[in-house]
Formats: C-alpha cells, structure tokens, sequence
C-alpha cells in the first residue's frame, strides 16, 4: 500500500504545482514576467503536466495490472473506465465553452470562438489517451506485449512529434480533431508529444508491478533511476551534437532530445518518491488527497483562476497586475482553498453520501436546463 500511495504523493505534488503555477499566471503583471526569476520558474513549471501524464500512466498500468482479466474481456471494470474517460472527454469541452447558452453557441459562434472552444488541453489527452491504453489492453492481451506495443506507441509519437507539428491537418481530419494533432490550430496539450509521457508511464507501471510480483522491485525501482540519469545525459548529449535529423521545429516542445530530459528527470523523481518511507502526517494525508482527487481539482481551479461562460476568475477580477509576493499570496489561498475543498467532500462523501449525490445532480441538472434554456 506505501508504494502505491506513493503515486498519490507524486500526482499530489504535481497538483500543487499546478494549482500554484496557474494562480500566479492569472494574476501576475507583465513587469514580474520579464525577469529571470520568472523565466527559471516557468522552466520548473513545464515539467507539471508531463509529471501529471507520467504518473497517470503509471496509475494506469497498476490499475489495469490488478484486473488484467476483466481489462482484456473488457468487462465491467474496463467498461466503467471507458464512460468515465468519455465523460472526462465531454467536461474538456464545456470547460472551454464561450458562452452559457447552447442557442447562443449555435447561432452567434465566431470562428475565434469554436477554435478555442475545441481545442485540445490536458484532460481531452488523458481521455483519449486512456481509451487508447484500454484498446491496447484488449488487443495485447498479455502485460509482456502491452508493455512492448505501449512502449512502441510512445516511441512512434516522440520521434515524429517535430514532423507532425510542420503539417496542418484541418484539411485532412476536420477543425475538431485537428487540435489532437499539434498547435498550427489553438491546442495546449496535443497527442504529439504529450501522449509520449503517459505511454511511457504506462509502460514503466507494467513493469514495475511484473517486477513487484517477483520479489524484485528494489532492483527495478533502482533501475529506474539509473535508466532516468542516463536518457537525460543522453538527451543532453543527442542536442549538442551538431547534426540533426529533423528540419527547424520548436525544440521546448516538440524535441525528442527535450523529451529525454524530461523523462530522465521524471523518472528519477518518480523512484525518488518510491523510496520515500515516511512523511509529515499532515504533508502525507494532503499529498494523499489531493492525489486522489487531482481530476476535481483540476476543474474546479480553472473555473476559480480563469474564469468560464458561467463565472468571472481571478483573471477577471483581479487581472494581470500584481508583483510577485501578491501573486504568491493569492495562489496560496487558492490551495487553501481546493485542500478545504477534496477534504469537504471526502467528509460529504463519507457521511453524507446520497445528499451529497442528490446535490450534485439537481446542481447538474440546474445548469444543463438553464444552458439548453437560455436564449442568450
């Protein structure tokens, strides 16, 4: 169980980062974003969703480890996890939404609009990218080739990621897929490459639980480590050589070499947190928490920080014009806020569990009326 909630510690982890990373970016004034202070920050901050894509693959692949049976039959367990990715899917779309009335989004949508409205952010990548693992999961059959034909996947869309992003493929796929593909459209986390994070955490919690099964994961989680130096030496090393075989692209997003560095730093952070034995109480039950409620987490801050059809955000309100000490406050208090938040619901959820359905559906069923209602 300790190495298990030792995901929730990395995934917990990488949701402060993210809560803090966009409440700061919702207020922080031009000034305060020319320094260096900030560029080392962001640099720092780019590593929260490839951590937050690893990790979930690496959840994944323990998950489907346990039931493999279920997963391969696609039975209820795969099923239920394929709605829920759907679902997940569906929210990614209402969270861009420009307008609270869907008569107003069918007759008065400028193309401005329906480009951001459907474009591709982090949780449409883990929707598809999940389903996708499921379909893997049933045509491989066996963890021994799903590790080997995820592991191949991965490689395929890290290798060609500076290939894809120089094509436009509206006029092959449509204006609503092309976003999975790269950023010549409005798309923040397409498929190439970031699916590549969630493969390769994937295929690493495959391994990692054949290698439990063993009796050996000691070994494997310190060759985790070793695997995760040498691939960043590695990528180091791949981008200062003076060949390349690709044409110009953008080396901080669609680089195999960057990717390398990614992972390796990745990796050795995740075997970091494998062989952490014991936290503050206080530190492990938040980590623990916000970990499992990453994906409610995510929803609600965004609504909180930037806003949506239905409410004004932080950026609204406040706008971009605070120094740096300010912003920091602010994004404190938003993380104050979602901790009280995961530990409200998980107290509603234990004690009061169908009120709280019975909330969560007239609550739902209160915004669906009004948004199919409305005229305007």
């Amino acid at each position: 169980m300790q190495r298990v909630q030792s995901l929730d510690f990395m995934r917990g982890f990488a949701v402060i980062v993210m809560v803090i990373g966009h409440s700061i970016d919702s207020v922080l004034s031009p000034a305060s974003r020319a320094t260096e202070w900030f560029r080392l920050y962001d640099a720092v901050r780019g590593f929260t969703a490839p951590m937050f894509l690893f990790v979930s693959g690496f959840a994944f692949a323990v998950v489907a480890m346990r039931r493999w049976n279920e997963y391969v039959a696609f039975g209820t367990a795969a099923r239920k996890r394929m709605s829920k990715m759907l679902m997940l899917l569906a929210l990614g779309y209402v969270l861009h939404f420009p307008f609270f009335s869907l008569n107003k989004i069918l007759t008065n949508l400028q193309p401005a609009e329906f480009a951001m409205m459907v474009q591709v952010d982090i949780l449409h990548c883990l929707a598809v990218s999940i389903i996708l693992l499921q379909l893997l999961v049933a045509l491989t059959r066996t963890p021994e080739r799903f590790a080997v034909v995820t592991g191949s996947v991965a490689t395929v869309i890290i290798l060609l990621s500076p290939l894809v992003w120089q094509q436009s493929f509206v006029p092959v796929v449509g204006p609503v897929l092309a976003p999975f593909f790269n950023q010549s459209v409005p798309s923040l986390f397409p498929i190439f490459p970031f699916a590549g994070y969630l493969f390769t955490g994937t295929v690493i919690g495959t391994l990692y639980t054949l290698a439990r099964r063993r009796g050996e994961e000691s070994l494997y989680l310190r060759a985790i480590l070793q695997v995760g130096v040498v691939l960043g030496i590695l990528g180091l090393v791949l981008d200062i050589v003076p060949v390349t075989v690709y044409p110009p692209h953008d080396f901080w997003k669609t680089s195999p070499n960057w990717f390398l560095i990614r992972f390796g730093i990745i990796a050795s952070l995740t075997a970091g947190f494998f062989h952490i034995r014991r936290l503050p109480p206080v530190l492990a039950r938040n980590l623990v928490t916000l970990g499992q409620a990453s994906l409610v987490v995510y929803a609600v801050h965004l609504l909180l920080v930037y806003g949506s059809a239905v409410n004004p955000g932080l950026m609204q309100i406040i706008g971009q014009q605070l120094d740096a000490p300010l912003a920091a406050v602010v994004a404190l208090g938003v993380l104050f806020l979602m901790i009280t938040l995961v530990h409200a619901r998980n107290t509603l959820r234990e004690h009061h569990y169908y009120p709280l359905k019975l909330f969560q559906a007239g609550s739902v069923s209160t915004l669906l009326y009004f948004f199919l209602t409305k005229p305007w």
